[in-house]
């Protein structure tokens, strides 16, 4: 079962306070592409260790950003991701990595697209 996950920026329209000058580039910063690799962490973490990943839907769009990647992020700094190998291993630390990206840069949001 493939997955589109992606670090996007969503520029906001609302007024900020930012200073005068372009606004950052929207839309995809970095993608991976998954077939399988995230469900077989989740079954070897366990589902219920990670509700919001557990939560991305497999066929169709999820979106997290603001509060919903701060869950994320608890969850996976709070699971054994060394009982992790391989390409779970690589698709959960990028998770993270993102993660943590997200809630330094609130403009940031994960994007998973099944298929």
């Amino acid at each position: 079962m493939t997955l589109v996950i992606e670090l996007r920026r969503g520029v906001s329209t609302a007024r900020t306070g930012r200073k005068s000058g372009p606004r950052p580039a929207g839309g995809a910063l970095e993608r991976i592409v998954v077939d399988g690799e995230l469900w077989a962490a989740l079954e070897t973490l366990g589902r219920h260790r990670l509700p919001t990943l557990a939560h991305v839907d497999p066929y169709g769009e999820t979106l997290l950003h603001g509060e919903a990647v701060d869950h994320m992020v608890r969850e996976l700094e709070g699971a054994d991701l060394a009982r992790l190998r391989g390409a779970e291993s690589r698709v959960v630390s990028t998770l993270l990595a993102w993660g943590l990206r997200c809630r330094t840069d609130r403009e940031l949001r994960i994007s998973f697209s099944g298929d």
